[in-house]
C-alpha cells in the first residue's frame, strides 16, 4: 500500500514538477527577449546621442567660422542655445538652421 501510494505521489509531483519547470522556461525566454529589446534601444538611443553630438560639433565649428569672419567670439551662453537649438529639434535640420540664423543674425548658405 505505501509503494503505491509512494508512486501515486511521485507520478502527480513530475507532472507539477514538468509544468513548473515549462513556466520557467518560458519566463526565461521571455526576459531573455526583453534583455535583448532593451539592449537594442540603449545602442539606438547612444546612437542618436553621437549624431546629435557630432551634429552639434559641426554646428559650432560652422558659427565659429562665421564669426571668425566678422571677427566676433563665440560665447560659451551662445554655444548652450546652439546645443538647446539642436536637441530640441533633433531631426529637423532646416528648425535648426531657421533657429541659429534667428539667435545670430546672419543667413546660412550650404
Amino acid at each position: 500500500m505505501v509503494v503505491l501510494w509512494t508512486i501515486i505521489v511521485w507520478f502527480f509531483s513530475r507532472k507539477n514538477a514538468e509544468a513548473a519547470l515549462d513556466v520557467l522556461e518560458v519566463r526565461k525566454e521571455s526576459y531573455e527577449k526583453q534583455i535583448a529589446f532593451l539592449k537594442q534601444a540603449h545602442e539606438k538611443e547612444l546612437s542618436e546621442k553621437d549624431k546629435l553630438m557630432i551634429e552639434y560639433h559641426v554646428t559650432i565649428e560652422k558659427l565659429e567660422k562665421k564669426f571668425s569672419e566678422r571677427k566676433e567670439e563665440l560665447t560659451n551662453k551662445q554655444k548652450e542655445s546652439v546645443k538647446k537649438i539642436i536637441e530640441e529639434s533633433r531631426e529637423n535640420p532646416n528648425e535648426v538652421r531657421k533657429k541659429i540664423e534667428s539667435l545670430f543674425g546672419f543667413t546660412y548658405f550650404d
